[in-house]
């Protein structure tokens, strides 16, 4: 028996275009996203895990409770790992038989495959930070082609 049909590490760590659905319906537009068991991901949580714990001691050591700033910084990291899921963006214009791809503006700024772009979609469209996390979540979003056995 061959499960090359159940693997889903490949194509998590790659990185697969998914159809934007947002507010009922599917947008002209995709993202590449990283699955959370991709290695990427993976070292960002573990990352973000060490930041807490040393953020907690040194306001422990210190005698004092977390401020404004602290927590501001530490919620920034919500963005972090939205951010670090999304590895790419594309534009599509379908004129009902044929879908071509085009750039994607936002406020009047093209959105480009980079940081910065990734973080004005956030920002302005709040609905994308719960698309990607379910997308990234979901395994069976990355399984493999079914063999052909």
């Amino acid at each position: 028996m061959n499960l090359d049909n159940l693997v889903t590490q490949d194509k998590a760590e790659s990185g697969e275009w998914f159809p934007v659905y947002l507010y009922g319906k599917y947008q002209n537009f995709d993202l590449k996203i990283y699955g959370d068991d991709s290695d990427v991901v993976i070292r960002h949580g573990r990352k973000a895990l060490r930041k807490i714990n040393n953020t907690f001691d040194d306001v422990r050591s210190k005698n004092k409770e977390l401020d404004d700033k602290t927590i501001d910084d530490l919620m920034n990291d919500e963005d972090e790992k939205i951010l670090i899921r999304i590895a790419g963006i594309r534009g599509w214009n379908t004129d009902g038989k044929n879908r071509k791809e085009e750039p994607i503006t936002l406020n009047g700024v093209e959105l480009k495959n980079d940081v910065k772009s990734y973080k004005l979609l956030i920002e302005k469209i709040p609905e994308i930070r719960n698309f990607v996390l379910k997308t990234a979540r979901d395994r069976t979003n990355f399984l493999s082609k079914p063999s052909e056995n």
